[in-house]
């Protein structure tokens, strides 16, 4: 992906032992020395030297269960920051916000999510949902349930599957299995397709229009 991941600002020192100690239920260094098999000494360094230790915090949402957020972030860190994934259609009790809230139902706030696409050797690899603003679908006059989002290296685009009988435009196609986007004229009984500087009149039967392209952000550079 090529959008910036932002560093948070994690609970460290003290702060960080004494979550540890909170959820596993105890009040000493010394206890939780014996529950992660840690020198004692290693929790005094972190105290006084502001530090923290991600491979604990793994360890320990791997062995209870417990959510990575709660046990790194500081309280009261607002869910809605984090990925949708961890707030929508779910209650947010840090920052009160839930997915049928005002808030969230508002126009200018509302969160859909779609979902997006690798093009790689003619395939679409799958690589998970992407939250778009319901504002701009509705702009868009676009679908969430019919549009996807496809990353080149060229770029991202937005795909709309309801627009498969291809007139004029970008397309994206499957012609022998191999999906590509491609410029499409139509032309009396035969289509028109651009590949790099060269451009083809094919049948329509010769390939499949999966949509059209709505949406192009080109990279730079």
């Amino acid at each position: 992906m090529s959008f910036e991941l932002s560093i948070f600002d994690y609970i460290k020192g003290e702060e960080f032992t004494e979550k540890l100690k909170e959820v596993n239920g105890v009040n000493s260094l010394g206890e939780l020395a014996n529950i992660y098999n840690v020198p004692k000494t290693t929790f005094s360094t972190w105290n006084s030297h502001k530090r923290n230790s991600h491979e604990l915090v793994v360890r320990t949402h791997l062995r209870t269960g417990i959510p990575v957020q709660e046990l790194i972030l500081p309280k009261g860190f607002p869910i809605t920051e984090l990925h949708h994934s961890f707030w929508v259609n779910q209650e947010a009790p840090e920052s009160g916000i839930t997915s049928s809230s005002p808030e969230l139902q508002s126009p200018q706030l509302a969160v859909l999510a779609i979902n997006s696409f690798c093009l790689s050797n003619g395939q679409l690899v799958p690589t998970g949902e992407i939250p778009y603003a319901q504002r701009m679908f509705n702009s868009w006059d676009l679908e969430a349930k019919n549009t996807i989002e496809i990353e080149t290296n060229e770029g991202r685009f937005l795909v709309d599957k309801k627009q498969n009988d291809a007139v004029s435009g970008e397309y994206l196609i499957d012609m022998d299995g191999r999906l590509s986007i491609n410029h499409i004229q139509r032309l009396p009984n035969k289509l028109a397709v651009i590949f790099g500087n060269a451009t083809f009149e094919v049948s329509e039967k010769d390939i499949k229009v999966v949509g059209r392209v709505v949406i192009t952000v080109e990279k730079k550079g």
